[in-house]
């Protein structure tokens, strides 16, 4: 195994115990020359799931597991990211699977692009309950994205586990906004895409378990209102950001606004939230609490 190319798998766990050993072993079946070690912080869970994780890497020495008590999946994902020995961290959500290729695919894509300081790959879905096929090792041409912030501000581009990022690149960023408890990989995506390019290979190597009751990422308004409260944090930190880029981000906000509470609470269109998304194609004096302002819109009406 390369120490150099050495990758940290972090997990950050709560309350995923039905689920945990199925990521790890899938973790485990990873193929590729490249040194390893399975970091898990569990945030506090209340179901046995750190246990579980004890139980599975009792005859293994490359797994390091930190407890600690609920602060949110930011703030587990950082305390990975703080304890990560290896040069590349690759976050992989505890209730989902990698392609036996994942990382080696997207190790190779960052190593081929010295400047990028995050890799990600397409995500798959398949229902709690199944296994999902995967296909054999796909043969891709990653891809660098010069203009990942503006990519990054317009859509949420990817879960944890799609990712792998450069160690150091994300320690110099300050990892995760533990300001947004769980919405950990936004707020990292967009401080390493006002860092450097990302790259993409465009295959499905990141698979999702969707029907878990509970499941916090199933919120769909909640999942906005998290990813708009990053957004508005990330100007709050950058007030030297190009002034269209900050245009880009009120109207994402706004337009993210508007048709939610028109989809779900019939909004009209003389409505405030159908006026703000108008008045988001001035700049804003104050775009960073434009965007914080827009989070309201997902609240559910008193």
């Amino acid at each position: 195994m390369r120490p150099e190319r050495g990758v940290t798998f972090a997990i950050p766990l709560f309350n995923k115990a039905p689920w945990v050993r199925d990521t790890l072993d899938s973790i485990a079946a990873q193929r590729g020359d490249f040194a390893r070690e399975i970091v898990v912080v569990d945030d506090g869970s209340t179901d046995g799931g750190a246990e579980l994780v004890a139980d599975w890497s009792r005859m293994r020495n490359d797994v390091v597991l930190i407890r600690q008590d609920n602060a949110g999946s930011a703030a587990a994902s950082n305390a990975c990211l703080a304890a990560a020995r290896m040069p590349f961290v690759k976050f992989v959500d505890a209730d989902d699977l990698l392609h036996p290729e994942a990382t080696a695919l997207l190790l190779e894509a960052l190593e081929r692009e010295p400047r990028a300081v995050l890799a990600y790959a397409d995500r798959a879905t398949f229902p709690d309950g199944t296994v999902p096929a995967m296909p054999p090792s796909p043969c891709v041409t990653p891809r660098r994205l010069d203009d990942a912030l503006v990519r990054t501000m317009r859509n949420s581009l990817f879960n944890p586990t799609q990712i792998l990022v450069r160690t150091e690149a994300a320690r110099a960023v300050g990892g995760c906004d533990e300001r947004v408890r769980h919405s950990q990989e936004y707020g990292l995506a967009l401080r390493l895409a006002a860092a450097g390019p990302f790259v993409h290979v465009p295959a499905p190597l990141a698979f999702q378990r969707i029907g878990i009751a509970g499941n916090l990422s199933a919120d769909q308004g909640r999942q906005l209102a998290r990813i708009t409260l990053a957004l508005g944090h990330f100007l709050a930190d950058r007030p030297d950001l190009p002034v269209a880029l900050k245009r880009l981000a009120a109207r994402r906000a706004a337009g993210r606004a508007w048709l939610w509470r028109r989809r779900h609470l019939d909004e009209s269109l003389l409505s405030s939230w159908s006026l703000r998304r108008l008045a988001a194609w001035l700049p804003p004096r104050d775009a960073a609490a434009f965007v914080l302002d827009c989070a309201r819109a997902f609240e559910p009406p008193r």
